[in-house]
């Protein structure tokens, strides 16, 4: 039996239509869905336990995040999981939210920012309020990094932000300049 006979078309004289739960402008959602399923990926490829958070598919966290992010004009360049992470912190999920959730959204945020940067900064520090420890990632020189690099070393100040970052200009040392606002 093919598909076709399997669906049945709708009945004209009652209104039913086959698949009662799906919505007749489907052709809508799909075009939706298919533009945003890479930041879906770019959310739960990285940080897989906030599925956990949503069960099976993550689709109510990631359709009010992106409601979130619309309505506040976010740009969802490098710093995307730095603004999923705020707005966590602001969501219904916020008690649920662990700081290994943030530390690897933070991690994932610092790594887009490595791969998409062009200036001639060598590195990216960021810093969260709710944590002591910053996230460094390096852009890579062809040199292989020594453990620990200097400048991660470094006593920073505390961020005037919730989340803040500042590109590096050195790996030695004395390369922060100031925290930016995310």
């Amino acid at each position: 039996m093919t598909m076709d006979k399997q669906a049945r078309p709708a009945d004209a004289r009652t209104g039913i239509q086959p698949f009662p739960d799906y919505p007749g402008n489907a052709r809508s959602f799909v075009h939706l869905d298919a533009r945003l399923l890479p930041y879906w990926h770019t959310l739960f490829d990285v940080c897989p336990a906030l599925l956990k958070l949503d069960p099976p598919d993550g689709t109510r966290i990631f359709r009010e995040f992106m409601t979130w992010a619309y309505w506040r004009h976010i740009t969802l360049n490098w710093s995307f999981h730095l603004q999923v992470c705020r707005w966590l912190l602001e969501s219904d999920y916020r008690q649920e939210i662990e700081e290994e959730h943030i530390e690897a959204l933070m991690i994932a945020s610092a790594a887009r920012w490595v791969a998409t940067d062009d200036s001639q900064a060598v590195g990216v520090v960021l810093t969260w309020q709710g944590s002591a420890t910053p996230i460094f990632d390096w852009k890579n020189s062809g040199q292989p990094l020594l453990h620990p690099v200097p400048a991660e070393q470094e006593e920073l100040p505390p961020s005037p932000w919730d989340f803040a970052w500042c590109p590096l200009g050195t790996r030695t040392g004395s390369g922060f300049r100031r925290w930016l606002r995310v």
